[in-house]
């Protein structure tokens, strides 16, 4: 299926700097395997707190999973060209994580297209052992980590690149650390500094984001966005309405604001009849965010043959854990629902670097805590044999890092609740 661009819907919508610099040359990041835009949503706001406007920040969405290379070379290339265009930039720079470095050093590969990157950024991806003539490796910084179990040791340092190396991040770590992205800074933009101390003023934020089908990123056209404030206590709407937006033709929503610090639901309704809603809880928004992604789930296609089919049931639950700044790791992170463990060195080890964890009845009614057979093989998602009991008083209990999140314990058959862990 061909993807479509539009544009200004793509920058990153966040409040102008007054301070920033509208001379700063733009940065295009690209995410990897079974990713997306959001990846760089840590990115996007420091950089935006060291001075770059949001007309200079982008994020390029492909199908990772699915997609024919030689055609994602060419989507990146016309993507490229309209941020020239938008921007009336002469050369941007490329930041590519994992699966994304891969496809960026494909499109540094022609001497042709390689002229509109200033500098490139190579994070958590696997190690070249050439260099180009018409981009050499002194223009490119490779970052990687010791304690990355993805990429591990086909990353690593290149001759004549600048390499920074990270010690304890995680495979996702190495694209949304603050360590991480400071280096990123140094070497694109010198001497600029993030500045975080007043970040946090604000009553209001605005938030935006983009509908797409899990793992090729197709845009959910006509699907329903619905923004609920929710009861810190048991996770339930305050109101009866909340505030609908129809997405775009591109899967865009908002921009909208919102009240920070207080929890809120997102639901995502299909523009399809008969398919499943998926509300997405939050604990709150503290700063503006325009990198909020809600995932739909797809039918027919890799990603839906590996996830299998969810329960549909009128007492039960079915959860879904997004952590979105990093791993889930047994052994470093603490994670429970409802009292249960579901992060451990076996449901979440470290070489799995497991990003999603799917949690529901494997349909025996029993709750014996083990990996759910279909998520064993996978990197990056996991899942918990667990009954989450359904009812109109009942709430789920989630505990993260020192964290808690109380989410309503709706019915598989109506919908999949997604906690957002950060």
């Amino acid at each position: 299926m061909k993807q479509s661009f539009c544009l200004p819907l793509l920058l990153l919508a966040l409040n102008l700097n007054a301070q920033c610099d509208i001379e700063q040359r733009p940065v295009i990041f690209i995410h990897g395997f079974l990713a997306s835009g959001d990846t760089w949503s840590n990115a996007a706001k420091f950089f935006q707190q060291a001075g770059y406007c949001n007309n200079r920040l982008f994020a390029f969405d492909w199908n990772s999973v699915g997609g024919n290379g030689k055609q994602n070379e060419q989507l990146l290339g016309q993507f490229i060209q309209q941020v020239k265009k938008e921007t009336g930039a002469i050369q941007v720079d490329l930041i590519g994580h994992s699966a994304g470095g891969g496809l960026a050093r494909s499109y540094l590969k022609d001497s042709a297209q390689s002229s509109n990157i200033a500098h490139y950024v190579h994070i958590g991806s696997r190690k070249w052992t050439e260099s180009y003539p018409w981009f050499s490796n002194e223009r490119c910084l490779n970052i990687f980590s010791t304690e990355d179990r993805v990429a591990g040791t086909a990353a690593g340092p290149i001759d004549g690149a600048k390499n920074f190396v990270l010690n304890e991040e995680d495979h996702y770590q190495v694209a949304t650390s603050t360590k991480a992205l400071t280096g990123i800074l140094n070497f694109l933009a010198p001497g600029k500094i993030a500045v975080t101390e007043s970040q946090k003023t604000s009553k209001k934020v605005e938030i935006s984001g983009k509908a797409v089908l899990l793992g090729d990123n197709m845009p959910m056209k006509n699907a329903t966005v619905t923004i609920y404030k929710i009861s810190r206590k048991n996770g339930k709407r305050t109101r009866n309405h909340g505030i609908n937006i129809l997405t775009l033709e591109n899967g865009a929503w908002g921009p909208i604001f919102l009240e920070a610090g207080i929890p809120y639901e997102i639901e995502l309704q299909p523009g399809e009849t008969g398919k499943k809603k998926v509300s997405y809880f939050f604990s709150s928004f503290e700063q503006n965010n325009s990198l909020i992604y809600l995932r739909g789930f797809p039918e027919g296609n890799r990603i839906s043959s590996l996830l299998g089919k969810f329960p549909e049931e009128e007492k039960q639950s079915a959860l879904v854990l997004y952590a979105a700044t990093g791993a889930l790791v047994g052994g470093r992170d603490s994670v429970t629902v409802n009292g249960y463990p579901i992060c451990s060195k076996e449901l979440t080890p470290a070489a799995k670097t497991i990003i999603t964890s799917f949690i529901f009845d494997d349909g025996d009614g029993i709750s014996s805590g083990k990996i759910l057979k279909q998520f064993t093989v996978a990197p990056f998602i996991g899942g918990v044999d667990l009954v989450l009991s359904a009812a109109k008083n009942k709430r789920h209990q989630i505990y993260f890092n020192g964290k808690h999140l109380n989410i309503p314990a709706l019915p598989s058959k109506d919908r999949i609740i997604l906690a957002v862990l950060n």
